[in-house]
């Protein structure tokens, strides 16, 4: 079967290399110089490809979030990665990584088998249209006009790149809005004195009186507002809620000192004040910056309360989520609701992929695993196991 590949990153690379190894004639078409462009970014060039603590959870509410996990395991997903000559190790945090901790080094080895079983790869060669023609398609791609048997979508969303394919090649009406997310954010009146200083802390995200999640990690301060792990993964958040044309009055509190409750800060806090040492309040518990910062906010005449009550409640109001550029990953896409659930096609038999699909995970490998997973789910067990054995 002639099979155009739309995309190189995860979802292209696993479908086309599991179809290469199925007999099928694939090739590739990537609108990129190279493929894997994003799989060489993830984990800080080390590639964390998937985490052991798999939930659905972890993603936005999307039944067929649920239905891929619950038909593709963890097990297989490691199989085909084994296949490819990718193994892989756990960190404490269920995070992923291949043995090399390399992410070109895996884009490489998924290069290679695709190689190696006869899949050919289209580099700077974005695809402008499909349409359904006869038993096939006729696509354009690169400016010329090709047909093939069958057309798989995999070119992502609008992270890293701010321009898509998605809306050029399915119907609007088969599109959800997108929003930019694992993304940091600005946020007002934010003091240049913290960019830059790194915490471990708790950061909540309400809107108006409403809690809506909290995450604990790494907190990086900017000039323009807050990144780092925690403000990832509440940003996802808001970017799910911005795909369901919902809007908010976001305010992030930081629990600066989350190690201890605010009884014993205050103790701590009420001793060095009594001996004078105001400035000396946080020593050996905050960076001095974040220090002086705190002690500001809370007022010259503040009590030891409420200088503690402040430095566990640094309240930041949200003003937007940063740009595509930053973002790690599009929330939005093809709506599950325009799709036949077993098979991942579009009604006229386009089959759609990854982060095409309104699926998004939080950080940790989630959609790294997905777009892989989502991949394999449209083989059947025979067809992934020959794969599978295959190396």
């Amino acid at each position: 079967m002639k099979t155009l590949v739309i995309g190189g990153g995860m979802a292209g690379l696993t479908y086309a290399v599991v179809a290469c190894k199925n007999g099928y004639d694939v090739t590739v078409a990537e609108r990129n110089p190279r493929v894997g462009k994003k799989i060489s970014m993830t984990g800080n060039g080390r590639c964390n490809l998937g985490n052991v603590r798999l939930s659905p959870a972890r993603y936005n509410n999307c039944a067929l979030v649920k239905r891929v996990l619950q038909n593709v395991s963890l097990d297989e997903y490691k199989r085909f990665l084994n296949s490819c000559g990718i193994y892989t190790y756990a960190d404490g945090d269920g995070r992923m990584y291949p043995l090399s901790d390399s992410a070109s080094n895996v884009v490489d080895c998924l290069r290679f088998q695709l190689s190696k079983f006869g899949g050919k790869l289209l580099t700077d060669s974005p695809v402008t249209s499909v349409s359904k023609s006869g038993d096939g398609f006729e696509v354009n791609v690169g400016g010329k006009t090709l047909f093939y048997d069958k057309v798989v979508l995999a070119c992502g969303g609008k992270s890293q790149s701010e321009a898509t394919n998605l809306r050029g090649l399915v119907p609007p009406n088969a599109l959800t809005p997108l929003a930019p997310s694992l993304v940091p954010v600005k946020v007002a009146d934010m003091d240049g004195s913290l960019n830059g200083i790194r915490i471990r802390c708790s950061v909540s995200l309400y809107e108006s009186d409403a809690l809506l999640g909290r995450e604990e990690g790494e907190l990086l301060f900017r000039d323009y507002g807050l990144s780092g792990i925690c403000v990832f993964n509440l940003s996802a958040l808001i970017a799910r809620r911005e795909v369901q044309r919902k809007s908010g009055d976001y305010i992030f509190v930081v629990d600066a000192v989350p190690r201890l409750n605010e009884l014993e800060l205050e103790e701590i806090v009420y001793r060095r004040l009594k001996a004078g040492e105001r400035d000396k309040a946080f020593y050996g518990i905050l960076h001095n910056k974040l220090s002086e910062y705190v002690l500001r906010r809370a007022g010259v005449s503040a009590s030891s309360a409420h200088i503690a009550r402040t430095a566990k409640n640094l309240s930041f109001r949200f003003e937007r989520l940063l740009d595509w550029s930053m973002s790690q990953v599009t929330a939005g896409g093809i709506s599950e609701n325009y799709l036949d659930v077993a098979s991942l096609a579009l009604p006229n038999g386009v089959v759609a992929l990854g982060e095409a699909l309104n699926v998004d995970g939080v950080c940790g490998g989630y959609n790294l695993y997905f777009a892989a997973a989502s991949a394999l789910y449209v083989f059947s067990a025979e067809e992934r196991a020959k794969a599978f054995s295959l190396s």
